[in-house]
């Protein structure tokens, strides 16, 4: 019905199968609460108010993802209102969570990451006698490493290279 409802609102369809498209968006609605898809086919506050045109499938379910973020932050912050209260309760009765109930809560490593080792470089950089034996070897990388290096010092980037 609601789905008739939001594709009443448009002028024209241009969808190549109507009645597959009316299926998919039925399929889509079907996903989310009465809340959502009243709230997403309405013709002031929806999709028809928002669109000039036919919406496409993934506009349906995004207006419908949309829609119901606000209410799944409304349950999770009645969620942990609940919850502390609950344990401001117990703390007002003198009760500490046991120490299963804080592993259940925190996980083993009490909700800390793992120190991740770091793998150590094999790489070992050259002394100085290896530095002068390889340049010492090959002069002309000494020249190539001191006309880079002065044409860096003259801002000429493309002799650099």
């Amino acid at each position: 019905m609601r789905a008739k409802i939001l594709l009443g609102c448009y002028r024209t369809g241009e969808a190549n199968d109507p009645e597959t498209y009316v299926a998919a968006v039925t399929a889509v609605l079907s996903h989310f609460p009465e809340e959502v898809i009243t709230a997403v086919t309405h013709p002031v506050t929806g999709l028809p108010k928002k669109s000039s045109w036919l919406p496409t499938i993934k506009e349906v379910n995004d207006a419908c993802n949309e829609a119901i973020e606000p209410i799944r932050q409304h349950e999770a912050r009645l969620k942990r209102i609940k919850e502390q209260l609950e344990m401001r309760e117990r703390e007002d009765r003198g009760e500490k969570p046991t120490l299963e109930q804080l592993k259940a809560k925190y996980g083993p490593n009490w909700g800390l990451t793992p120190n991740k080792t770091v793998k150590k470089s094999t790489f070992k950089a050259p002394n100085w006698d290896q530095i002068t034996a390889t340049y010492a070897a090959d002069p002309d990388r000494l020249k190539r490493l001191l006309n880079t290096d002065a044409a860096y010092a003259r801002g000429d980037d493309e002799a650099a290279e």
